[in-house]
């Protein structure tokens, strides 16, 4: 089991200009924005200039940042990687080389004392008062995990000119914008402080809330969790339990229906030839891991039922059976898509026709196993709780262990 018990903080000296810029920039946000809109009103181009930059900025800290530097991803070219540099620094989350050794620290030793956004710090302390500290490593030691970044001649350009870049991109920029209209405090409000303040709380709910609250359906190891009404607020962060289960994905959100604006933004751009090599973790992989956690929950709740240990012994080891079963139709299934795609322009049209219903066999099988599993777990979840004496009824474990599992 994970200890989620909380470590204590070890004392840093203070990051004054952190600490002064996180402090007052929510003041200036809301206090400046909400006296500014009563005295003068909002127009359409303050509203625009608000949206605008927190689009830009927002995917530039999750498609850029984090999913291209910090993970490699995927590969794009000089223009977008451009793009994101600027728009990265005008999200004011510090510069690419610092944010991405941070980021792959926290993933090397996730819950830890070495961990920069550690949760067992506390929530406050994981969502932003790790940032009120100066960072205690050296230079040296900083950017050990980052050589790839620091042989980057854009990457160290834009370390180098963070400052300028975050004045220009992040006040100056929005300030014009705003001068357009005549109203040039509007614009520094609403495309400047409070689009700041807003990316970055949405930047910090990953560091905070994505590892308190949520499922963990693909890794027990760690607090990092997947919530789904995250993903909408975060540009598709919300998955952060698969995420660090597959850390070189470029997806969070891995079904098709999962919020996730960074996936949509690099498949757009792979679409047109900016963005190509999407890594994407083997569908065999993501079931293993489901079936990993479900088979630890499983093995929880045995722990805490009472039964007698061989009897416990016989229903994992039909369950392991199930568990193979299943893997064995998914592997089965996507070699066989692998092989088609490969091969089927060298093929006659006989053969892909027969490749297309071998296919289609492997994959009624693999539903077919897929069925019979969740039908499993759902009976084992239905076995009631130790009675007074410490047992659970016969007639459920009986019904559990009398079906059996298709053969595929």
């Amino acid at each position: 089991m994970l200890d989620t018990t909380l470590v204590p903080k070890k004392k840093r000296p203070i990051d004054w200009v952190n600490a002064a810029f996180i402090t007052l920039t929510p003041v200036v946000a809301v206090v400046g924005t909400s006296l500014y809109v009563a005295r003068h009103g909002v127009t359409w181009l303050e509203l625009a200039n608000f949206l605008a930059m927190f689009l830009l900025t927002g995917i530039s800290i999750t498609a850029g940042y984090h999913r291209y530097y910090a993970h490699r991803t995927y590969d794009c070219n000089k223009p977008l990687r451009l793009f994101y540099l600027v728009f990265g620094a005008a999200a004011v989350e510090n510069s690419l080389l610092n944010w991405a050794a941070d980021h792959r620290r926290h993933h090397q030793f996730v819950d830890s004392d070495e961990d920069p956004y550690n949760i067992l710090k506390g929530g406050l302390y994981a969502h932003m008062g790790w940032i009120f500290f100066k960072n205690p490593r050296t230079p040296q030691v900083r950017y050990k995990n980052v050589p790839d970044l620091l042989k980057d001649p854009m990457v160290r350009w834009q370390h180098r000119w963070y400052l300028p870049l975050v004045i220009l991109a992040t006040f100056a920029v929005p300030t014009y914008i705003g001068l357009i209209q005549g109203r040039p405090t509007g614009g520094l409000l609403w495309g400047g402080f409070l689009r700041v303040v807003v990316v970055h709380h949405m930047t910090f709910f990953i560091n905070s809330i994505a590892h308190l609250w949520g499922t963990r359906p693909y890794s027990q190891d760690n607090t990092a969790r997947d919530n789904w009404w995250l993903g909408p607020l975060t540009f598709g962060e919300g998955y952060h339990n698969f995420h660090h289960a597959f850390q070189a994905d470029y997806r969070n959100g891995v079904r098709w229906y999962h919020f996730d604006m960074g996936k949509w933004w690099i498949r757009s751009f792979a679409a047109v030839g900016w963005a190509w090599r999407l890594k994407r973790a083997p569908e065999p992989a993501i079931l293993s891991a489901r079936l990993k956690t479900e088979m630890q929950a499983i093995q929880l709740r045995f722990e805490a039922s009472g039964l007698p240990a061989t009897t416990r012994e016989k229903i994992e080891s039909y369950l392991r059976g199930g568990k193979e079963t299943l893997e064995a139709a998914l592997s089965r299934y996507h070699q066989a898509r692998i092989d088609y795609r490969r091969q089927k322009d060298r093929w006659t049209e006989e053969t892909r026709r027969q490749w297309s219903l071998k296919l289609a066999q492997y994959k009624s099988d693999f539903y077919l196993a897929r069925a019979h599993w969740r039908e499993r777990v759902r009976r084992i979840h239905r076995i009631p709780q130790p009675s007074a004496q410490g047992l659970v009824t016969l007639t459920a474990l009986l019904d559990l262990l009398k079906t059996k599992f298709p053969s595929v």
